[in-house]
């Protein structure tokens, strides 16, 4: 799962990144067919951001395991980050080939779709998505996603708060928040959804409404320890 390795990607500095692929580079001159190997070095040159390498690790594990999930997903992963959104939609749906309800796969793609402008596609996966994963905050959100590039604002904004909705029960009444925690990112993502609609609103009335949906989330998320600048933060007079 692309989540487990930023995890583990967090741990190391990038030195010791380096280190770890000079040591794996020679454990794999001796063991050209090492599957551990050439994995955990494809995972140290996307931590570096080196996705050439990784995408040239990856396609050497696949030339030996063809079928290899891991090594399928990653490489898709990859050739997102390349913009080589084709490759990356085929690699996806390889994966979706042999676990139909692999999540991070069919998110892959999903999002792969959206930057691709199959639009209708990445929507009718996202209802899929949605489906397998009923409480799953991410999934809301990545349909969400979806609406905002078909212009679906009041769709968009019903899914990320689904999302908020779903990820707020696990904080407690006073926790502080984090600028990187998945409810904030969310609630940011709601204010960016309300502008949008104001802006495709432009009727004052309307807009009225919509600023005050824009303040009260703003001022929850600077109540809770987001500094104000990081949402714009304009209290009412």
């Amino acid at each position: 799962m692309a989540f487990a390795f930023f995890l583990s990607a967090n741990a190391q500095t990038q030195q010791q990144w380096r280190d770890s692929i000079s040591v794996l580079s020679k454990k794999i001159e001796q063991n050209p067919k090492s599957l551990e190997y050439r994995m955990r070095k494809a995972e140290c040159n996307i931590a570096l951001e080196q996705w050439q390498y990784a995408l040239d690790e990856y396609s050497n594990i696949l030339d030996l395991h063809p079928t290899h999930i891991g090594a399928l997903y990653f490489r898709a992963f990859v050739n997102q980050k390349l913009h080589r959104y084709s490759f990356a939609r085929a690699d996806y749906e390889q994966v979706l080939k042999y676990e139909p309800d692999h999540k991070s796969a069919l998110t892959g793609l999903i999002l792969t779709k959206i930057e691709e402008q199959r639009l209708q596609e990445a929507y009718d996966q996202a209802n899929h998505l949605v489906e397998l994963y009923k409480d799953d905050a991410a999934s809301y959100a990545v349909r969400a996603q979806v609406e905002e590039a078909m212009g679906k604002l009041s769709l968009a904004i019903d899914d990320i708060s689904s999302a908020i909705d779903i990820t707020a029960k696990n904080l407690t009444p006073n926790q502080r928040l984090s600028y990187a925690d998945e409810y904030t990112q969310y609630v940011l993502q709601r204010i960016a959804l309300y502008r949008k609609q104001m802006e495709q609103i432009k009727k004052k009335k309307s807009d009225d409404g919509i600023l005050d949906k824009i303040e009260a989330d703003q001022a929850m998320l600077v109540s809770r320890g987001i500094p104000s600048r990081a949402v714009k933060y304009k209290p009412k007079n």
